[in-house]
């Protein structure tokens, strides 16, 4: 398999399969079998031209210039020139060069001989610059891209082609030349004599100026002294306005911070007065439940002698009715009595004891059923 070296001023570009490919620069390569390689330059190329052409005003000229470019799309510029030897190269060149005369000689022959010479940098380079662009990529028309970029394109040099010409060019020049210094001398020695004329004037003219400056300096220095006076007394004035401002404002901020205090605690303080109110009227009711209590203990306790006082008085008939009963039957023990006869008589005289005993166990009796009614009733 072939071996291909590539310098640092050379793109290897290799072939295969109908594929062109830029193996770079400064390369060491082994190639496929049906590989095939070329070398393209990378460095910076020269074309230089040189024709002649009458100007507008009939004045034959001749110019020269030059073209420095590289090639930076090796790929590009290998589709359109020939690189297995220095004829792509060449071919460059030699278009650039074609170029570069076709526009030139179109532009010279539009300008005089005097707008050439004093426009050479500027517009004769420009239409050789703006030909080559137009031309190298042109994006217009069916042109492919050449892959180049030009880096100067400048028309060089521009002579005279007729000596005679020349030379009279040339002493029109060098007349121009000394008039002009001649005017330059003159000139200044007008100058020299009009500054020795105006010299002492300027010396009073200073002095003058001088004494004046002095006098506005004075003046300034006096005004400047009454305006630091009148601001420092407006800075005083000002800085004892922004104190009652600030005083003023803090009065207002304490005054605010108090309203807002009084207005944040108000509802506090009369939810604590509406509690305190509700505390104070629960404990009255407390103690007005509690003297009731108190009231009905003492009542009770008043009650509950007086209670068993008429229970025991209601009671006592009851307890004693036995006793009477016992004591009656004593006294009646072993008696016969018939209600006919002298026992009917005893009978008749006993009867009213009898019925005052039955009253009194009828109402004792009675008496001690009435409460238990009244407790039963509610219910």
């Amino acid at each position: 398999m072939p071996v291909v070296n590539a310098g640092p001023d050379q793109f290897l570009l290799v072939g295969n399969k109908g594929t062109l490919e830029n193996r770079g620069s400064a390369v060491h390569a082994v190639l496929r079998p049906g590989s095939i390689f070329v070398l393209v330059p990378s460095s910076k190329q020269e074309a230089a031209f040189e024709f002649t052409q009458e100007t507008k005003d009939g004045i034959p000229l001749r110019f020269k210039g030059i073209v420095i470019f590289r090639i930076t799309d090796p790929v590009a510029a290998a589709r359109q020139f020939d690189f297995r030897g220095a004829a792509g190269i060449a071919q460059i060149s030699a278009l650039l060069t074609h170029v570069c005369l076709g526009e030139l000689r179109h532009a010279v022959s539009h300008m005089t001989m005097v707008e050439c010479i004093e426009q050479r940098k500027t517009t004769l380079s420009e239409v050789v610059r703006s030909a080559l662009r137009a031309t190298i990529h042109d994006e217009v028309g069916d042109n492919a891209d050449w892959g180049i970029t030009v880096e100067v394109a400048q028309l060089a040099q521009v002579f005279i082609v007729d000596t005679q010409l020349r030379q009279q060019l040339e002493a029109e020049v060098r007349n121009e030349i000394k008039l002009k210094s001649d005017q330059a001398d003159l000139r200044a020695r007008e100058e020299t004599r009009l500054a020795e004329m105006v010299s002492d004037g300027r010396v009073e003219e200073r002095k003058l100026a001088a004494d004046r400056e002095s006098m506005r300096r004075q003046e300034e220095l006096e005004l400047a002294q009454l305006a630091r006076q009148r601001r420092m007394d407006a800075e005083k004035i000002a800085d004892e306005r922004r104190a009652l401002v600030v005083e003023l404002e803090g009065l207002h901020a304490q005054l605010e911070a108090d309203e807002d205090r009084i207005n944040a605690e108000a509802p506090v303080r009369l939810l604590r007065i509406a509690t305190e109110r509700r505390i104070l009227a629960e404990e009255l009711e407390l103690r007005r439940l509690e003297s009731r209590v108190k009231s009905l203990d003492v009542e009770l306790e008043l009650l509950l002698p007086r209670a068993r006082q008429d229970l025991r008085r209601e009671i006592l008939p009851l307890e004693q009715a036995p006793e009477v009963v016992k004591a009656a039957s004593r006294v009646l023990q072993g008696t016969n009595l018939s209600v006919y006869g002298e026992g009917g008589q005893l009978i008749g005289q006993l009867s009213p004891f009898f019925d005052v005993l039955t009253r009194a166990v009828g109402q004792a009796t009675r008496r001690a059923a009435e409460p238990a009614n009244v407790h039963e009733g509610p219910g």
